[in-house]
């Protein structure tokens, strides 16, 4: 049993003639999603032929590939991993798409894989460490459609008629909810070429969303996966169905799928999700629900147009000096009833959480690193 790094060290030699597409290789992609291919891997709209993981470790700076500052040591070891593998390294990339607006709320990247004897893997990259990308999270509560699910169904639609035949949509956190959504919200030819789509613990839907007619076309090929210990994934869930994979991390940092269990290609199942985060996502879910949606928009914009008080543009900056910024909330949350200070306080908890777990696996990961034995 190990995580997305070990299985691809112990299958990335088996073609997918030999080991078929699977569940643990969806993950391998919604991971790659979060490394940074601008530049480096064509646009839609520029109908040029694929690049492989291959040319673009010729070409790359592994600076800009890695900026993402929530998995850049994670991520290199990924790479590390896939490097020369017969299943991944010749795998084409293609249709990149990047945008990132802070005034419009809205943070969108995806990519196409073209896995060799498989079939093409359409991913949306999940929330990445800007408060911007957390705020459109909070958005899809109260709002729908948010910006990037627009841009979701649009991607698909433009990717689906240069793509032939059939293909998987995946995502990871939001990028979860963006498949789901493009899937529903794409024009009906691009619907019907879905195989399958994997949400991994991505935020649910706002009830009227999952009523819709288009939804119940794709129903069963939708398969959500959630830790034991998931909020972003329980995040509007209703009556969604969903698998329970187990994580060697605790508490929120279970949201890491590079904590996810893999046994032999598979998720290594758990029974359900965790009966005292349960009882928490529900009284959340409720207490979203019950509000009326210009509450909902009313509590969102004041959750975040405190933090921007602060300064901070990433969850990095937001905790580099913690003890300031809380402070500067603490100033701005007086006044407020005694259940939105709560809530507030439990969102800023589980954004400190999400960092300083990060941050400990990064030390760790380089302390490991700097003191192994030299190779003889």
């Amino acid at each position: 049993m190990g995580n997305v790094v070990d299985y691809v060290k112990q299958y990335g030699d088996q073609d997918f003639s030999v080991r078929p597409f699977g569940e643990a290789d969806v993950l391998v992609m919604a991971m790659l999603s979060y490394m940074s291919f601008d530049g480096l891997v064509p646009t839609p709209a520029e109908h040029k032929e694929a690049v492989t993981l291959a040319r673009i470790d010729e070409i790359m700076d592994p600076a800009k590939v890695f900026e993402n500052k929530m998995y850049v040591k994670r991520s290199q070891s990924l790479w590390n991993a896939l490097r020369g593998t017969r299943r991944f390294w010749n795998m084409g990339c293609n249709f990149c798409r990047t945008r990132l607006e802070e005034e419009e709320t809205m943070q969108f990247s995806a990519i196409t894989f073209f896995p060799q004897g498989s079939l093409p893997v359409v991913v949306f990259r999940g929330t990445d460490e800007t408060i911007v990308g957390w705020k459109e999270d909070f958005h899809l509560a109260f709002s729908r459609p948010v910006e990037a699910q627009r841009m979701s169904a649009l991607y698909l639609t433009q990717v689906s008629s240069l793509i032939r035949g059939s293909y998987v949509i995946c995502g990871h956190s939001k990028g979860g909810n963006l498949a789901v959504y493009s899937a529903i919200w794409a024009d009906p030819f691009a619907r019907e070429q879905v195989e399958a789509v994997f949400s991994l613990d991505g935020p649910g839907f706002l009830p009227e969303l999952i009523e819709e007619k288009a939804y119940e076309e794709i129903r069963d090929r939708v398969h959500r996966i959630l830790p034991t210990s998931s909020m972003v994934g329980m995040l509007l869930q209703n009556y969604e169905s969903y698998e329970v994979v187990k994580s060697s991390a605790f508490g929120m940092m279970q949201h890491d799928g590079y904590s996810w269990q893999i046994e032999d290609g598979v998720f290594m199942r758990a029974e359900e999700i965790q009966s005292k985060r349960k009882r928490m996502d529900e009284v959340l879910n409720r207490w979203i629900f019950a509000m009326p949606e210009q509450e909902r928009e009313l509590f969102v914009d004041s959750l975040f147009g405190m933090i921007e008080k602060t300064g901070a543009a990433t969850l990095t900056e937001f905790a580099a000096d913690w003890k300031k910024n809380l402070r500067i909330c603490a100033q701005h949350m007086r006044g407020l009833d005694s259940e939105t200070r709560k809530r507030f306080r439990q969102i800023l908890r589980m954004f400190l959480e999400i960092y300083r777990s990060v941050m400990e696996t990064a030390v760790k990961q380089e302390f490991e690193e700097l003191t192994k034995p030299a190779e003889k």
